[in-house]
């Protein structure tokens, strides 16, 4: 941990006086390369750059305010949510200006009742935080986080998502008994005023990486046909979530609007300039979640997720 935090924290130094000297010439690059369709939104893309460090910058400041004084304080932990709560909002404050993005809350009634385990869509670098504002900030409480553990690679998240209680997952399967435990014990130590999130798709969604599982994955032949525009979703983690579930709701969440920005190039190029996005939620009490093998149940609504998705992309074209 500390190798990598010297890392990614020296890598910071080194590129923010970069980019502050390489200013003047990053703007006339990226304004004379828009003239291009591929690159139409680079001057854009260059503001959230720009912007992106300095939340770093802020957020490890606030991160080390907060731990010199108050991390023996009882509001320690709400504190170090309302970093998260800021840093959030302010990226994606700042992402709905520059690209003209408009969103619309669907299904506002789910967002009342008791904390739940969360599952989300996931097609975009920008769809993460959605559910930590849209379902955790508007509720003011806690959201914890099943992650990928690439994401320790930007500081804040890195010293944030470590210090709040959220799980950093190994996606390439050399120890999934440690990460479905690891998984377990998030959801079963979440009190009353916390809900879980997890990705069941375990990855961002794209027509590429729906197309190569069904190369390299045949035998899931059968399920990529039933959800065209979803990854199946993996039975690990939210297996051991149900198992391990305190008796809380399930909420999910689907949504469209940025299946077009799922990369950088997607964002160079225009994928996420005036696009619509529209959320939609749904919940399950407790009471109506099965018992036992949690297969079908899980597959049910996944499809309901695809028709929802092809409910809401319809919209869009309307």
């Amino acid at each position: 941990m500390i190798m990598r935090r010297c890392l990614t924290i020296g890598t910071l130094i080194l590129i923010t006086p970069l980019l502050v000297m390489l200013a003047p010439l990053l703007i006339s690059v990226a304004l004379i390369a828009s003239r291009l369709p591929a690159f139409r939104t680079a001057p854009h893309s260059l503001i959230f750059v720009y912007w992106f460090v300095i939340c770093e910058w802020t957020g490890l400041a606030r991160f080390a305010w907060v731990w010199t004084l108050y991390r023996k304080h009882p509001s320690f932990m709400r504190r170090l949510r309302d970093i998260q709560f800021w840093w959030g909002q302010a990226l994606f404050n700042l992402g709905k200006w520059v690209f003209q993005l408009e969103i619309e809350v669907r299904g506002r009634e789910s967002l009342n009742g008791p904390c739940a385990i969360l599952l989300s869509r996931h097609t975009s670098m920008a769809d993460t935080v959605l559910p930590l504002l849209y379902f955790g900030k508007t509720r003011m409480e806690s959201l914890r986080y099943v992650l990928k553990q690439e994401l320790q690679l930007l500081p804040c998240l890195d010293i944030g998502g470590n210090l709040l209680p959220n799980v950093f997952v190994d996606r390439s399967g050399t120890d999934s008994a440690t990460a479905v435990r690891d998984v377990s014990d998030l959801v079963a130590t979440a009190g009353d005023d916390e809900s879980v999130l997890i990705y069941p798709e375990g990855t961002r969604f794209t027509q590429k990486k729906h197309d190569d599982l069904a190369t390299r994955r045949p035998n899931l032949k059968n399920q990529l046909a039933r959800w065209p525009g979803l990854l199946p979703p993996r039975l690990g983690g939210v297996s051991a979530m149900l198992e391990k579930n305190p008796q809380k709701d399930l909420v999910f969440l689907a949504h469209v609007g940025f299946e077009g920005s799922a990369s950088i190039h997607d964002l160079l190029g225009g994928g996420w300039l005036k696009q619509r996005v529209i959320l939609q939620f749904w919940r399950i009490p407790y009471s109506e979640i099965p018992t036992g093998d949690p297969t079908e149940f899980v597959f049910s609504e996944w499809d309901r997720m695809q028709r929802t998705v092809d409910a809401l992309k319809a919209d869009l074209a309307a």
